[in-house]
C-alpha cells in the first residue's frame, strides 16, 4: 500500500471513531448561564415532536439597569449543509424578579420530525452587547405533556 493510500485510510478510520464517539444531544437537560452576551447559543439538543420549552430561573442582566432587566431568545433549528431554520423570538422578563422567579417559553413552530435545536441569546437588557446575562438554572424540556 503507498504512503499516501496508508495516510487516507488512517484519516478515514480516526474521524469514524470521532463520529461515532461524539456525544448525543439530549432531548431534556438543565444547566445555568454564566456571561453570556447577543449571539451566544446553548448546547443543542434532539426533538422530534413539534414542540420545545425554556424555562430560566434567577436572572440578572449585568450593566442592563433596573428598567432593562430581561432577554430575547431566537430559537433555531440546525439544518445540515443549509442555513439553519429561524424559528419564533421569545423575550423574558419574569425571571429578573428574584431567585424563585421563572420565565417561560414554548415554541410551538419547530417542524414536525427529528429536530435539533437551539437557543441564540438574541438581545441582552438593551442589546448591543452592552450587558451580561446571567441565569442559575435553565431547564430545556421536548414534552409538551408535562
Amino acid at each position: 500500500m503507498s504512503r499516501f493510500k496508508k495516510i487516507g485510510v488512517a484519516a478515514s478510520a480516526a474521524s469514524a471513531l470521532v463520529f461515532i464517539g461524539a456525544p448525543q444531544a439530549s432531548a431534556n437537560w438543565s444547566s445555568h448561564i454564566d456571561s453570556w452576551t447577543d449571539g451566544q447559543e446553548s448546547r443543542r439538543w434532539s426533538d422530534n415532536g413539534t414542540y420545545s420549552q425554556v424555562q430560566f430561573r434567577d436572572c440578572y442582566a449585568q450593566n442592563a439597569g433596573s428598567s432593562a432587566q430581561k432577554v430575547s431568545l431566537i430559537m433555531w433549528s440546525h439544518i445540515a449543509l443549509a442555513p439553519d431554520k429561524k424559528l419564533d423570538t421569545k423575550t423574558f422578563t419574569n425571571c429578573f424578579n428574584g431567585n424563585t422567579s421563572w420565565s417561560n417559553g414554548e415554541w410551538t413552530d419547530v417542524p414536525a420530525g427529528p429536530n435539533t435545536l437551539y437557543f441564540e441569546a438574541d438581545k441582552v437588557g438593551n442589546g448591543g452587547s452592552c450587558c451580561l446575562l446571567f441565569v442559575s438554572e435553565v431547564k430545556v424540556d421536548t414534552s409538551k405533556a408535562d
